[in-house]
Parts: structure tokens; sequence; C-alpha cells
């Protein structure tokens, strides 16, 4: 931070940009109303279409509300209805673990806006690139479970006491998710300004171990430096399926009950990244992409 200050002070910009602009309208509104539901105890009825995959994969009702937080809103959704709902004694801790493990992934929306429209400059390929990331969700979902929770059954009776609440739910909702949208910046920050001094160093895998940190200023710095079309899709599809080690921290920063198993989880995104690697380059022979 001494020999580098420039660098350091705009990696905090970014970040606090990225936190303010990005984050706070996208996530806390999700958040409010996710925990609204969740603390009222209605949070199942509102994800309804998930019910089938949550009985599936052998899980309470109330797991599907995670399923669709993890599906449309990114991280940390589905981790923080998880660990909410466990709270709340809706599911138990190996649902909680297992669902942040499998759906706790990157927004459609990030991938249609950020990744289409903007890194590749194509929103013909916004479709096709959303269908290749569900199918990478659905395989690397089926490997952890037999991978990790095989033996696990989950019973759709809690195993923790419901803990239910006297109080205003709305207003415990409002405080619970300003505590975690703060405890998100303070990630972002850090790692935003870990990535722009990686990208200082001499090395042409520098953007990509950027992306592996922080997804958003390493896809631009992937951008800037890879023009082919087929490389930069094979680097640009892990790197979102594993979603940056800030993506790890920002999860288990949510996690203050320590619900998720830490190995387990980040064993996980390898896996889902490992999944996307062979998946994406299945699916740019299969449509020709060059």
């Amino acid at each position: 931070m001494l020999t580098h200050p420039v660098i350091v002070l705009s990696g905090a910009k970014q970040g606090i940009s990225l936190w303010i602009e990005s984050v706070v309208p996208s996530l806390l509104p999700y958040m409010i109303l996710s925990n609204f539901l969740i603390y009222a105890g209605i949070s199942a009825d509102t994800a309804i279409i998930m019910k089938p995959a949550a009985g599936l994969l052998k899980l309470p009702d109330d797991a599907a509300y995670c399923i669709l937080a993890g599906l449309l809103f990114g991280y940390p959704a589905c981790a923080v209805s998880a660990v909410s709902l466990y709270r709340e004694g809706r599911i138990d801790k190996n649902a909680a673990a297992f669902l942040s493990c499998s759906f706790n992934n990157i927004s459609p929306a990030f991938i249609a806006g950020f990744v289409c429209a903007g890194i590749l400059k194509n929103t013909s390929m916004i479709a096709p690139v959303l269908i290749l990331f569900y199918i990478i969700i659905l395989l690397s979902t089926i490997i952890i479970k037999f991978t990790f929770f095989r033996d696990s059954y989950v019973d759709s009776t809690p195993s923790v006491p419901e803990s239910g609440h006297s109080g205003n739910f709305f207003d415990m909702a409002v405080i619970n998710s300003l505590t975690n949208i703060a405890r998100l910046a303070g990630y972002i920050i850090v790692f935003s300004i870990a990535a722009n001094l990686v990208l200082q160093i001499p090395l042409r895998c520098a953007p990509f171990i950027c992306a592996i940190m922080e997804v958003t200023t390493g896809l631009n710095a992937l951008a800037d430096s890879i023009k082919n079309m087929h490389i930069l899709l094979l680097l640009i599809i892990p790197a979102l399926a594993f979603g940056g080690i800030s993506g790890i921290f920002q999860t288990f920063g949510v996690d203050t009950d320590n619900v998720i198993n830490r190995r387990k989880y980040i064993l996980s995104k390898l896996i889902t990244m490992a999944v996307a690697f062979v998946c994406t380059y299945l699916f740019m022979i299969i449509f020709k992409i060059q």
C-alpha cells in the first residue's frame, strides 16, 4: 500500500463503485425481501416451481427457495437464504451446506449483461451461454451430491429447533440485510485491490489469476489481453463457474453460524470449474465457435 498507492487507490475505488452501483441495488432489495419471507415462514410458498427439484434431491420444501435464489439472484443469495432458513429451523445443517455448495453461483443477469453484452459484445450469445451455465450447474450438482453428500439423507424435518420470532419481521429483515451487505463491501474492496496488484505481475496468466481472485476485474483483464473468442470463452466460463476467491469469502462472510463446510465448499467450486471447462470445450465444438 505504501509502494503502490495509485494501484491500491484505483482498486479501492473500483471495489466501492462495484458495491454501490451493482451489488447494493441488485442484492440488497432481494436480501430484505428474502429475509422477510423466511422470517414470516412463507418462503417455500414463493418457490413452488422448484419444489419438484427439492424433492428429487431429497430436500425439504423450504429448500426450494434456496434453489430458486441461487439460480436467479447470484452470489451470495443462495448461501444467505440457506443460512437464514437453518437459523429459523426450517432446514437442517446438512441441507444448508449442500444447497450452498451446489446452487450458490453467479447470477444470470451478470452473465447476460456484464459478460455477453459487455465482455463478449454479442447479445446473441446470451441464451446459449445461459443454457450452458445451467447445464454446468446441473452436472456439478449431481457430482457434488454423490461425492460429498451421498450418504446424507436430508429429512423433511429440521434437525434444529425453530427459533420463533416475536417482533417486526420487516425490521429484522432490514437490519440483517444491511449487516450482510456491509460485510460484502469489505470483501469486494479488498479483493478489488488484490486483483489490481496481480495485474501488475509480468505474466501472461496474470489476467486469469485475477479472474480467479475477483471475477469482475479479472474478466475485463481477460477481454483486454485475449482476442480469440475460442480461448476467451474457455477461460471466462470456468472462471464464472468458480466465482472467484472473493465470492468464496463473501459466502463464508454471511455464514456467521458456520453452517457451510469450508473444505467441501471450496472443493465443490473446483469441481464446478472443471465441469465448466469440459462443457465449454464441447459447446464450442458442437456450435463451431472460433
